[in-house]
């Protein structure tokens, strides 16, 4: 059971997707949350579909799990809302594009993700995946604070949430 990587998806397009629907709820979304979701967003695609959401791994920081890639572009929010001009677009209407690059089986997964988990704060969800296996397996032997780049491994994912 290997599964696919969902062709043309980055762990940015996700976090696109987010922020294109709570813009449109009103809601805020951080850096530190939008890590969260963008996370659970790729458990429940792997473990609904057999497929992972993007290629890159994502890994056991102290603060949860976190993709890299993601992090760099979104640092400059610090501990701030993500502007909505992290979407780049410069009309409603050019929400389509975003909404567009997941397949029709992938959006009612990440629509769930998102309905699910944005009532919730960033320190919730924090407490949420400190408290999961996957990523206290990959964190096994390290102090709360120490950094590490260990991944979070997709048979811990499918073994903690199947």
């Amino acid at each position: 059971m290997n599964p696919q990587i969902v062709k043309g998806v980055t762990p940015t397009d996700v976090a696109k997707y987010f922020l294109a629907r709570s813009n449109q709820d009103g809601d805020l979304i951080s850096p530190l949350k939008m890590q969260k979701l963008v996370y659970y967003a790729y458990v429940w695609t792997l473990v609904r579909k057999n497929k992972k959401l993007f290629g890159e791994n994502i890994e056991a920081w102290p603060s949860g799990p976190v993709v890299p890639s993601l992090y760099k572009d979104l640092k400059k929010y610090g501990s701030s809302p993500i502007d909505v001009r992290y979407l780049g677009i410069t009309n409603e209407s050019e929400l389509d594009s975003i909404f567009s690059k997941f397949p029709d089986d992938v959006k009612p997964v990440l629509d769930k993700v998102y309905e699910d988990y944005i009532t919730k704060s960033a320190f919730e969800l924090v407490a949420m995946t400190h408290s999961e296996k996957p990523w206290r397996e990959a964190r096994e032997g390290l102090n709360p604070t120490d950094s590490s780049n260990n991944p979070i491994l997709d048979k811990t994912i499918l073994a903690q949430y199947a």
